[in-house]
């Protein structure tokens, strides 16, 4: 008998009635390793348009020379080669939907909303953002230990780890867990600490940042008299700086920084200074910022300042462009910073001003392990390595926001029809077997059945699968649905969250009148 301890349900929404005025599209141009930086952008396309306006769209945004020829035979478009890589008798451009290959040519094809497409002069096709995305946070949520514990890296892994989470809808008993790990770390004095040492600034201040991410207020987690913002005021020296272990310090005081703009707080004066007039007294000739004042420049302190001056609403001036041009200076020609972790954060800096971070983000995706996490030793995957990577391939940067749990699709039109995906994850430790899938809240004949999943063979430990369910909205009102999976060996079901919406129709009114 299947013991399946723990099941976690997502259901998304996205619509296929075929008025839509536009459609979202992800476009995809992989060059061979050594040429070009690949490109990836999502665009917005007319409902009506074909691969090739995608694909002529981005190569107008990115300046690629496109070498086509028009077949009126066939009225196509046949791309011979792309910025000088042309085709031969051994490689060539491949056509790529969704990581399969095309079963037609860019010309007819009509993409969906929500498609990946792909240019590739690559045997096999690459991975989306979103889908390196969506693997990193199934590691995340596949390495929770039962106390609450993304990871080995403690409190300082799990913050990170939880702020990246939060990005995306679901994985919720992940995420409340893992606030509880780092609830459970926070001493009387309401500040954050490594597990078994005292309260210290670094760690306060992610921790905040995550908590405040999770959607909870500073009150929330008051210490009796003693709040976290308190005990991280508390830290910060004469020179405006915050300490770590003494002595102000730019790594300190830039995620202390951090975390007062994610709570909101005024930034902290001391002797008529604030913590970003000491991150920029720090600055080097060069632009960059080592760890402390007069320390050599380094990529990780650099994106690290880069980012606080961003939170804390700094508009870009002269110190600012000399070290984001100090930054891109370290950048390789593969578009990497010196590893994964670094790579993350220097992409959030170039985000957080505007710059062009795609080739950062474009070599960070390369840098993913075969198990799917990040790790800067390019061995080892671990939670902040991880965690880092999904916030920067999300294009976002610190502090992060949290996302609302439950979509809402609100009106929905009568006779359309939506598809539900329910996102199924084991977090036991034998296969679940012999899953049967429904969603609560429709009339049973409103599901088409012949082209939904309604069951699943089996799930192993640590693994998602995904089953669209395809219903036709055939009467008009109000709708709350929730998915429900049982499975051979468990007690009763295991129910997802809910979503609300209206199914309605047109309104016509109609008057008549006459002359004579």
């Amino acid at each position: 008998m299947v013991n399946l301890k723990k099941i976690l349900l997502l259901i998304l929404f996205s619509f296929l009635a075929a008025h839509a005025a536009a459609k979202n599209v992800a476009i995809i141009y992989n060059f061979p390793a050594g040429t070009f930086t690949d490109i990836e952008d999502s665009i917005s396309i007319a409902d009506d348009a074909n691969a090739f306006n995608a694909f002529m769209q981005v190569a107008a945004a990115y300046n690629l020379q496109m070498d086509m020829t028009y077949y009126p035979s066939f009225d196509s478009w046949f791309i011979n080669g792309i910025n000088g890589i042309n085709n031969s008798a051994g490689q060539y451009w491949h056509f790529w939907v969704n990581a399969e290959f095309a079963p037609v040519g860019i010309s007819a094809f009509i993409p969906a909303d929500g498609d990946a497409i792909e240019l590739g002069f690559a045997d096999t096709p690459s991975k989306t953002r979103q889908t390196v995305i969506n693997d990193a946070i199934t590691w995340l949520a596949a390495h929770q230990d039962s106390n609450g514990q993304i990871g080995s890296h403690a409190v300082w892994g799990n913050a990170f780890a939880l702020m990246a989470l939060n990005l995306s809808a679901g994985n919720d008993s992940i995420k409340q867990n893992a606030q509880r790990y780092l609830l459970a770390n926070q001493a009387s004095d309401a500040g954050f600490a490594y597990p078994g040492y005292e309260s210290d600034a670094l760690h306060t201040g992610v921790s905040i940042m995550a908590l405040i991410a999770n959607g909870l207020s500073v009150e929330d987690f008051n210490k009796g008299n003693n709040t976290a913002i308190g005990f991280l005021l508390s830290k910060q020296e004469n020179d405006a700086g915050f300490s770590g272990w003494g002595g102000s310090d730019v790594d300190t005081t830039a995620w202390a920084t951090m975390a007062l703009t994610a709570a909101n707080e005024t930034m902290p004066a001391k002797n008529s200074k604030t913590p970003i007039d000491y991150i920029f007294s720090a600055q080097n000739a060069d632009g960059g910022f080592g760890y402390k004042t007069g320390q050599n420049s380094s990529e990780d302190y650099s994106a690290e300042a880069l980012v606080a001056f961003a939170a804390a609403g700094q508009e870009k001036n002269s110190a600012i462009a000399t070290a984001l041009n100090w930054i891109k200076a370290q950048q390789q020609p593969s578009g990497c910073f010196s590893n994964a972790y670094t790579t993350a954060l220097a992409s959030m800096a170039l985000i957080a001003y505007s710059e062009d971070a795609n080739s950062a983000l474009q070599c960070l995706k390369g840098m993913q392990l075969s198990d799917n996490g990040f790790g800067r030793d390019a061995l080892n995957s671990n939670a902040p390595d991880t965690a880092m990577a999904i916030i920067a391939l999300s294009e976002k940067t610190f502090p992060t926001k949290k996302v609302p749990l439950e979509i809402n699709p609100g009106i929905i039109s009568l006779g359309s029809v939506v598809k539900f995906t329910v996102t199924i994850t084991n977090n036991g430790k034998i296969a679940a077997e012999n899953l049967r899938i429904s969603l609560d809240g429709f009339p049973s004949d409103w599901i088409q059945t012949e082209t939904s999943t309604l069951s699943i063979p089996e799930i192993k430990p640590n693994e998602t699968k995904q089953a669209d369910i395809y219903v036709n909205m055939l009467a008009v009102g109000e709708r709350t649905v929730f998915a429900s999976v049982t499975a051979d060996g468990i007690l009763g079901s295991v129910n997802s969250n809910q979503l609300s919406f209206e199914i309605a129709a047109a309104s016509l009114s109609v008057n008549l009148s006459m002359q004579v």
